[in-house]
């Protein structure tokens, strides 16, 4: 291994303790060939560890941790409630950019009005009723006997505005 990577091993994780047995093992196999790093250990452990060996642990009173817990509480919970409230309108509004929204509103009234005045035209059609029967007999009776036209008409095949104007 390389020094300058065992230096920084040394002063994170070797000194607190915080090493595996294996990267232990090679750090220990690695200090007892290099001076260069034993001198650097020495010096991290008199420059850094001894001056809180002697140190002593004041312990905050159980009034100031049950403050902390509580806000730490307060602030989990209402993160969970925000989370779980349904801004609807504003994960729509987030979710959905339209850069123009005059154009596209506009757009979308001009594509409504002209459905909608389509739609009356084909829907507004006078609706045909079919009399079957009627047909039939109508057609029967031009298909049956066309001659059959009774003998004073039979010159006449005017129209009376025909008649009129003629």
């Amino acid at each position: 291994m390389r020094c300058k990577h065992i230096q920084e091993i040394i002063i994170t994780d070797y000194i607190d303790g915080q090493l595996g047995n294996d990267a232990k093992s090679r750090i220990d196999q690695h200090l007892s060939h290099c001076l260069a790093c034993q001198n650097y250990l020495k010096s991290v452990r008199t420059g850094l560890v001894r001056p809180f060996n002697n140190a002593s642990k004041d312990v905050p009173d159980a009034v100031l941790w049950s403050n902390i817990r509580e806000a730490i509480n307060e602030k989990n919970q209402l993160q969970i409630e925000q989370s779980l409230r349904p801004d609807f309108w504003e994960r729509l509004r987030s979710s959905i950019h339209i850069p123009r929204p005059a154009f596209a509103l506009a757009s979308i009234v001009t594509i409504i009005f002209m459905i909608g005045s389509s739609g009356q035209l084909f829907l507004s059609s006078p609706v045909m009723n079919i009399n079957g029967q009627d047909q039939v007999a109508y057609m029967s009776s031009l298909i049956d006997d066309p001659t059959a036209v009774d003998a004073n008409k039979a010159s006449d095949y005017q129209t009376p505005i025909e008649k009129y104007f003629l």
